[in-house]
């Protein structure tokens, strides 16, 4: 077997999607799990003989009247590449499948006397369905697990969650994608209730989960736009915004354009000099020439005007400095040029020159 490698950001590079979805009875868990792209369904309750009556498509089902028939549906999908999405209609009775298979066998390490797991039965129970669970993810297929809803009191606050046995609703909102609840809310377009799936990750009503990335909080039942989204190939108004890469420009010696210096960037100090205050009131050169030498002395050089007036109060050719000093290393040097022609005699170190 060759290693496979590729580019994430690739075109090709499609992965599938694992979601897990759940919601009251009745809601369309089982309508919005038809919509998925050459779907084959484990029902495990039975609940597909009403497909035709309630108007869903005609789908190919494994009838999965126990854990054995589960174990016979992954031969089926590893043989078979005309299924793309596999459906467990419901992940809870599947459960429960398993656990009379357990008790079937009769382990006295699995199960006590009265017929209920052992500590170590109960811990076989999740280690095998996880177990199984994952090798129909890992055949690169789209999966949809469909649960029923559960109400649990979380420090006062009623939170819905997948109704799962034995704490794995844990570990299977860790092992798939997407985590959803469904319900029926009235949008922004729309006065009548619509279905809709619920994604938002922060919620502290429900449990929730986009690994994505790229979907909304509030999503329409249709898996096969939901692919679309998940994989980038579709942009839809429930999705969340791209954020456009700019593409670097090409160097002038490829045929791109000459790039021009930004106004900002010619004017912008060093990476490590700091920044220099703009003018705020600008004086005369009269007003410097008529200021005594202690007066002239406290100019400050963080201020342009003051400094390059002073500069050229007493002469100072300010025009082969090409403009203002863009440092205070450069500007100090200049101010001690200034100062040195008004006969100064201390500095005082914080931006500030005084003669005594």
């Amino acid at each position: 077997m060759t290693l496979e490698i590729v580019n994430s950001d690739s075109e090709q590079y499609q992965p599938s999607v694992v979601m897990l979805v759940y919601g009251s009875g009745g809601v369309g868990k089982t309508t919005f799990a038809s919509t998925a792209p050459k779907p084959i369904l484990a029902d495990c309750e039975n609940g597909a003989k009403y497909f035709g009556l309630r108007g869903i498509k005609a789908i190919p089902i494994a009838r999965i009247r126990s854990w054995m028939d589960f174990v016979e549906l992954h031969k089926v999908i590893k043989e078979k590449n005309e299924y793309e999405t596999v459906i467990i209609d419901p992940i809870g009775e599947l459960m429960e499948k398993l656990t009379q298979h357990m008790i079937n066998k009769a382990d006295s390490k699995l199960v006590q006397k009265d017929g209920s797991p052992t500590m170590a039965g109960w811990g076989w129970l999740k280690k095998t369905l996880r177990d199984s669970l994952k090798i129909i993810r890992d055949t690169g297929k789209h999966v949809i697990i469909i649960a029923h809803v559960q109400e649990k009191d979380d420090d006062g606050k009623i939170v819905k969650r997948p109704l799962v046995a034995t704490k794995l609703s844990e570990e299977l909102v860790n092992m798939v994608d997407i985590v959803g609840y469904m319900t029926t809310m009235k949008t922004a377009d729309s006065e009548e209730s619509k279905r809709v799936i619920q994604v938002e990750p922060d919620s502290d009503r429900f449990v929730a989960k986009d690994r994505t990335g790229q979907l909304g909080n509030i999503i329409p039942p249709d898996f096969s736009l939901i692919i679309q989204a998940a994989q980038g190939t579709g942009d839809f108004k429930w999705t969340k915004k791209k954020v456009k890469k700019e593409e670097p420009a090409k160097p002038e010696a490829e045929g791109g354009a000459k790039q021009e210096p930004k106004k900002e960037d010619e004017q912008k100090p060093g990476a490590d000099a700091p920044k220099i205050e703009e003018p705020k009131k600008p004086r005369a050169p009269e007003d410097i020439e008529g200021m005594n030498d202690k007066t002239r002395g406290r100019l400050d050089i963080t201020r342009e005007d003051d400094l390059l007036l002073a500069a050229e109060a007493i002469g100072v050719d300010t025009e082969k400095l090409g403009g203002y000093p863009d440092t205070v290393a450069k500007a100090s040097t200049l101010f001690a040029e200034v100062l040195a022609a008004l006969g100064a005699k201390k500095k005082n170190g914080k931006g500030q020159q005084t003669i005594a």
